[in-house]
Order: C-alpha cells, then structure tokens, then sequence
C-alpha cells in the first residue's frame, strides 16, 4: 500500500513570487504612463491646419451693385456706363443666365430711375446681353426719398470664409500644446477666396478643351526638323 505524501510550499517562496509580481505590475504600469505621455507629446507637437480650422466654403448668393440716381438725371452719366461695363464683365464670367434690375416705385427719383435704368440696359444689350436675360422688378421706395437706387443682381456661386476672423480669445504665450493659435491663418484664407475667378473650380476640375489638331502637327514638325538647336545650353 502507498502512501502519499503532501509537502507544503514555503511561505518564504510564495512570498517572494508576490513581490516580484507587484514589481511587475508596477513597472507595467510606469512603462504605460511613460507611452502616454509620449504619445501626448508627439500629438501635440503637430500644428492644427488652418484650412480645417478656417475652411473656403462654396454657395450661392447674390451679387449686386446698386446705381444712384438723382431726380434731375434724364440719361446715364459717365459714371454709370463704367459701372454697366464692369458688373456686365463679372456677370458674364460667372456663367449667370439670369440678370435683375430693380426699379423703384414710389420715390421721388422714379422717373429718373426708369430713364437711367432703360439707358443701362441698353448700353449692356451692346456688350452682348441678350433681352431675355433680363428681368425688371419694382420695389417700394416711398420712404427712400431721393436716395432710391437702382439695383443690377444676379445669383452666382461666391467663395468665403465659414469661421470669423479677428477672435483674439486666446492667450497666444500659451503654448503647452505647441498648437497654432485659432486666428492663425483666417485672413489668408479669406484673402485667398477672394482671389479666386470661379469659385466653382474648388467644386472640382475643369473638363478638357477639344484638341487643336493643326497647332499640334505644327509643334511636332517643328521639334522633328530642328528639336534640339533651339535649347539653350546648360553648360
């Protein structure tokens, strides 16, 4: 018959595998304080992009430019024919097909208004706008007195700014997070929605013009007969 036998573990030994454990855990820890504020670091290090702070939006509104008129002016000035000139010009650059020209009624200049404003649509019919793409409208402008103007419209696609510029509500010594300030960067992003001529370019490209076939066999007989004399040298 066997016997068998139980030995017991030391306290000393179990004792021992607890404290290097709890090292172990302890150091597990540190070691993951020590990643995140690391990581912290990196993350913060990386600026903030003022166009996602700033962003260029895209939409349509209404572009106007009003004409003053007053109540002895039988025929367009100088001055107003400049003016047809350059919103006809803006007009027909961002592909409108609609122009409104508001009148007033009921003000003391009105039957200036109507004079000047026939003259303008004239003037523009020879630049090249069609009849069709006009359309006359009246507003009220009893209280206006001989302030009344004439109103040239047309609805466009306009770029801007979504964020206001201008906010200093930020300590700017504060640089724990070696971030830009949130101003950073604003004006030159409106200033550069401004500068743009079609707006409708950021929507996407634009599509490809038909080949010049004529001009095309032109460059490349000219490269086959003598391509290389006319480079300059580089040396």
């Amino acid at each position: 018959m066997s016997r068998v036998i139980k030995t017991m573990k030391p306290k000393r030994t179990i004792m021992t595998k607890s404290l290097k454990m709890s090292v172990l855990l302890a150091g597990i820890m540190l070691t993951g304080c020590a990643s995140y504020q690391k990581d912290h670091f990196k993350v913060g290090s990386v600026p903030k992009d003022y166009r996602t702070q700033h962003p260029i939006v895209v939409s349509e509104s209404e572009v106007s430019e009003d004409l003053i008129i007053s109540r002895s002016m039988d025929r367009m000035s100088f001055r107003h024919e400049n003016t047809a000139t350059s919103f006809y010009s803006k007009f027909r650059q961002s592909g409108a097909k609609n122009m409104r020209v508001m009148l007033p009624a009921g003000s003391h200049n009105e039957g200036a208004a109507r004079k000047v404003a026939h003259d303008v649509i004239a003037h523009m019919k020879k630049l090249g706008l069609k009849r069709s793409q006009v359309t006359l409208s009246r507003y009220h402008a009893s209280n206006h007195g001989d302030a009344a103007t004439v109103r040239l419209s047309y609805s466009s696609i306009t770029a801007d700014v979504a964020s206001e510029c201008g906010k200093w509500n930020e300590d700017l010594s504060e640089t724990s997070e070696n971030q830009n300030y949130g101003n950073y960067g604003c004006a030159t992003q409106n200033n550069l929605a401004k500068m743009i001529a079609n707006p409708a370019d950021l929507l996407g490209p634009r599509g490809e013009t038909e080949i010049d076939a004529g001009r095309r066999d032109n460059v490349i007989n000219d490269w086959r007969d003598d391509g290389t004399a006319s480079l300059p040298s580089l040396l």
